[in-house]
């Protein structure tokens, strides 16, 4: 075939001439090539073409990992080629030591985890890092040209070739930080950590995690908890999520604040978990610190040196006695009892001494700093002579009067028991016990008016304490003079007692110092901050009392109830002393007559109902202290207290007014004359009739004795026994009883005297009721200021004396008209102190009151001694019924009181010289062979004189008509004196037939009545 010519194309290039039949071509690119040759012949055209690739560039590998910071055991390894490389063999991993895969660090590739994911192109491989190091990092890199591609390029090495696997399996840790400041205290002996602030802009809390976290910072925020308050994120860096910032707020001004962090929820990048952190805690107190200034009592007192406790509401530090104000007196001395409690001693240089911490002068833990405090006025003054003079006068009268009284009882039972009196008389029994246990009575209300919720004047508060024995009241033996009374907050802990100093860490120079606080410094705990710090802060308003005795009452308590004991015991045993004496003398019992006052229990009765207001009193003051044993304890002896008030009623109700055990009759004459000034004295003090008690069953008439301290001197629903009285013009027929038909041994009183009858004999409750009160209103406000036991008390006196004056529900006029004047003294001292709950009165004023009130006790004290005395004058005089005369009666109470000593035998030698024996029954109007006589007579005649004869003596008048004065109870020994009353209307009156079979028991009752008095 003939060729004319031969050209060659490259890759739709230009065509070449081939004639040389040669082409050449350099520096073609990688990639696919097309080599074209064409020949232009006989033939025609004809072309033919050849396809290479030409591939320069070698085979590489990409390794990477899913996590490449990590906590496990083993990583998974991804191997991708750019191209199949499977010259020589490829991808191996036949072994650790036969790996195209380099492990190197403490780490190695394990062979049969090897996973072809794309043949030839990608594989997958685990590595498996070591245990034994905790944290590390293993570099995986390929083996060098270890395979070849299809074009021959032998593998080749580049950057992503190798990967940095991080392993590390340490805990993650986080730190809770905060602006708060930190202060070293030193609590016995040891350094502790407080975190407190006042300032709001402390109030950042920042987490600082030793690893970054995969947590977003609302994440975190959930995690955070407090014990109160919200927190708000802060925005700024996050140093790659270490640091997280929150807001501490909606806090209140004083709290005890702990954050926790719930680290359970956080992770960290390795995927570590978070380690568990301590919550961390801090006061927040944005309250100043208060401070009061109290005195051991008012503000007035007599001693030399001044007492003065200075009380802040928060524990302080930084105070000193340079800091006290103080004008008017000398600081004398300064202690501190507690980081809250000082104490200064003040020797007084004015009578006026002013004293007063100002404000910013200490600081708590929280650097608050202090309000100013309270001006405490202490005004000195001496003790007035006055109130000493009176109240000694009142003591050595009283125990003068109850000396007397008490050997006057002694000897007049003594001769009693003896039978030294032919009929015995229940005036030497009952009168002077009653009026010396009403001057007692009257005593105690004054002398607990001291603990009365008022500031009383001088004259008056240093007179009452000079009454404080009829309570009593006494410091215990054990007690130091000098020993002052700590006063503490009811709410204190230990941390007033034992924190020593304060230090700011911030402000520690003494590298010493901060390297020891730095190691054993511990912080507080939660529980420490409350105990410390929240019992207080949270009680703005501490109470201040003194020490532990004073606030729980016990003191008080102990004070009144041991002397009351020991008082009250001593008493009891020398009445069973004497007892004991009277019952083992050697007298037969056909003369022994009883023993008077000495009978058992009346004496008890008597000191029971006077140690009410004292048990009242000590009672409510340890129940105010709030400890269990004081509630339980004062609880028992309240309950026994309203017992016997129930007791007293119950034997009022049954007893008296439905008439089931006692009885009340009364003398009710008819036909008398009264004068327009006898009226007078009826209405004002009563009508004066003679009445006699008497037991329903005759049997246990030795209960009017024993009992007789709760109705003997009351007048009770009364039973009348009518008497008639001529009304003629003769002086001596005008004082004269004639027998009548009409006259009646037991005639019913008017529906309204009955009435009247049954509710004046409750007076004997009224007055209990009231001394009860008395004692529980001074122990629950004891050392208090409020209106309520003034104004109580006013109204249960004030109550009281109408009840005296519309009732009248004595027997004897004298001692209606001293309980008028007592209880109108009581009245007056209580609407006093209510005027001294209102207003402001000045020194001159308030002496002029001071010696007011010493006034109205000594009216009430005065009279019921006089009336006291008078008494005992009359019941010496009984002694002696035949001449009434003093000194003979003195001389057989002193007769009777050597009876306790002398032998039996000089006993029966003095029975001749006893009123029974030396009158020879003279004393009787009649035999008791002529009254059976009298008494059983049928007529009216002749037979029924003897017995008027006996009734006209016991009346007190004389067998010949004169008039005489023969009965020493009255004033002028006649029905028609002061001591007449009106009759009052009765439709009861029987026949002369009718009260013949009755003048033997109507001359009993009239002897009964009229010897009685």
């Amino acid at each position: 075939m003939h060729v004319r010519n031969v050209s060659a194309l490259l890759n739709d290039g230009s065509a070449a001439d081939c004639g040389a039949r040669k082409i050449l071509y350099t520096g073609l690119q990688d990639g696919n090539h097309t080599f074209e040759v064409c020949t232009n012949g006989s033939q025609g055209v004809g072309c033919a073409s050849y396809n290479w690739t030409i591939d320069t560039i070698p085979p590489t590998a990409h390794v990477t990992s899913l996590t490449p910071i990590t906590s496990a055991l083993n990583v998974s390894v991804d191997i991708s080629f750019t191209e199949p490389c499977i010259g020589d063999g490829g991808f191996r991993c036949s072994s650790v030591n036969a790996c195209n895969l380099l492990v190197y660090g403490a780490g190695h590739v394990i062979p049969s985890s090897l996973i072809i994911l794309q043949p030839n192109l990608k594989y997958s491989l685990l590595v498996g890092l070591s245990s034994s190091v905790l944290y590390g990092r293993v570099i995986l890199v390929t083996e060098k040209l270890f395979c070849t591609d299809i074009a021959g390029n032998r593998f080749t090495r580049t950057a992503n070739s190798s990967f940095f696997v991080h392993f590390d399996r340490r805990n993650v840790y986080v730190k809770l930080r905060t602006y708060i400041p930190e202060k070293l205290l030193q609590l016995n002996h040891e350094f502790r950590t407080v975190l407190a602030t006042h300032d709001y802009d402390n109030l950042k809390v920042y987490l600082y995690f030793s690893k970054p976290v995969l947590n977003s910072s609302e994440e975190i925020l959930n995690s955070l908890n407090s014990s109160q308050g919200a927190f708000l994120p802060i925005r700024g860096e996050d140093l790659l999520k270490r640091r997280f910032g929150f807001q501490v707020t909606s806090i209140s001004t004083i709290a005890v604040v702990t954050i926790c962090l719930d680290t359970s929820s956080i992770v960290s990048r390795q995927g570590t978990p978070v380690s568990p952190i301590a919550p961390v805690t801090f006061l927040f107190d944005s309250d100043r610190p208060a401070v009061r200034l109290s005195t051991t009592s008012s503000s007035r007192t007599k001693e030399h040196i001044i007492p003065i406790w200075i009380k802040f509401m928060k524990p302080v530090f930084g105070f000193n006695s340079s800091f006290i104000s103080i004008s008017g007196g000398h600081l004398q001395s300064f202690s501190e009892i507690s980081r809250s409690t000082y104490i200064v001693e003040i020797e007084h240089v004015d009578d006026l001494v002013s004293v007063k911490v100002p404000e910013n002068v200490a600081a708590d833990v929280a650097g608050n700093k202090n309000l100013a405090s309270n001006v405490l006025q202490v005004r000195h003054y001496s003790v007035p002579i006055i109130s000493s003079i009176i109240s000694t006068f009142a003591t050595v009268s009283f125990v003068a009067t109850s000396f007397t009284a008490g050997l006057l009882t002694v000897s007049t039972a003594s001769l009693q028991s003896v039978g030294a009196f032919s009929r015995s008389s229940r005036r030497l029994t009952s009168d002077p016990a009653r009026i010396l246990f009403r001057s007692a009575c009257h005593i105690q209300v004054f002398a607990l008016s001291r603990w009365l919720a008022v500031t009383l004047p001088i004259d008056y508060y240093e007179f009452v304490r000079g009454l404080e024995w009829s309570i009593p009241y006494f410091s215990l033996p054990w007690e130091s003079e000098n020993n002052l009374p700590v006063m503490i907050d009811s709410s204190s802990s230990g941390f007033d007692s034992n924190v020593s100093k304060v230090q700011d860490l911030g402000t520690l120079k003494d590298k010493n110092l901060r390297t020891y606080a730095s190691v054993y410094g511990l912080p507080l705990t939660p529980m420490e901050y409350r105990s410390f710090f929240e019992s207080q802060n949270f009680r703005p308003e501490a109470e201040y009392i003194l020490d532990l005795e004073h606030s729980n009452g016990w003191r008080h308590f102990m004070r009144s109830m041991l002397w009351l004991a020991v008082i009250g015991g001593s008493l009891m045993l020398v009445h069973a002393l004497l007892l004991l004496i009277l019952k083992f003398k050697k007298i037969t019992s056909a003369k022994r007559k009883g023993y008077g006052a000495l009978t058992f229990p009346r004496f008890e009765i008597f000191l029971i109902i006077l140690s009410l207001p004292c048990t009242c009193m000590a009672s409510t003051a340890i129940i105010r202290g709030g400890t269990l044993l004081g509630v339980i304890v004062g609880i028992l002896l309240l309950g026994a207290v309203f017992l016997i008030l129930l007791a007293l009623l119950l034997f009022l109700s049954f007893g008296i007014t439905l008439g089931k055990l006692l009885r009340y009759k009364e003398v009710h004459q008819e036909g008398e004359i009264v004068h327009w000034y006898q009226e007078i004295v009826r209405v004002t003090l009563g009508p004066g009739k003679r009445g006699q008690w008497a037991w329903k069953k005759r049997t246990n008439s030795i209960y009017l004795v024993m009992l007789g301290p709760l109705f003997e001197d009351l007048r009770g629903p009364p039973m009348y026994i009518l008497t008639r009285i001529s009304s003629g013009n003769s002086r001596y027929q005008s004082d004269r009883i004639f027998a009548s038909d009409d006259e009646n041994e037991d005639t019913e009183a008017p529906f309204i005297q009955k009435l009247f009858g049954i509710l004046r004999i409750y007076y004997a409750l009224l007055e209990l009721v009231k001394r009860v009160s008395l004692g529980i209103m001074a122990g629950a406000f004891l050392n208090r200021s409020s209106k309520v036991p003034t104004l109580t008390l006013l109204c249960i006196s004030s109550f009281q004396l109408f009840f005296l004056v519309l009732k009248k529900p004595f027997i004897k006029k004298k001692v209606q008209m001293v309980e008028i004047i007592s209880v109108s003294c009581e009245v007056g001292l209580f609407a006093t102190c209510f005027v001294l709950l209102k207003i402001e009165i000045s020194v001159q004023d308030e002496t002029r009151l001071g010696i007011f009130m010493i006034i109205l006790f000594l009216l009430g004290f005065v009279s019921q001694l006089i009336n006291e005395w008078y008494a005992l004058y009359r019941q010496t005089v009984q002694l002696d019924p035949a001449q009434k005369s003093f000194l003979a009666g003195l001389k057989l109470s002193s007769i009777g009181f050597l009876l306790f000593f002398i032998p039996q035998k000089l006993i029966e030698s003095l029975e001749s010289k006893f009123p029974a024996n030396r009158d020879g029954g003279a004393a009787n109007a009649s035999s008791p062979a002529s009254r059976n006589r009298s008494s059983g007579s049928g007529s009216s005649g002749s037979t029924d004189k003897p017995w008027m004869k006996r009734l006209r003596e016991l009346a007190g008048f004389s067998p010949d008509g004169n008039g005489s004065p023969n009965d020493p109870s009255s004033s002028r020994a006649r029905w028609s004196g002061l001591w007449s009353a009106k009759r009052s209307g009765s439709s009861s009156v029987k026949t002369s037939s009718d009260f013949k079979p009755k003048s033997k028991a109507l001359d009993k009752d009239l002897e009964a009545i009229f010897a009685s008095k």
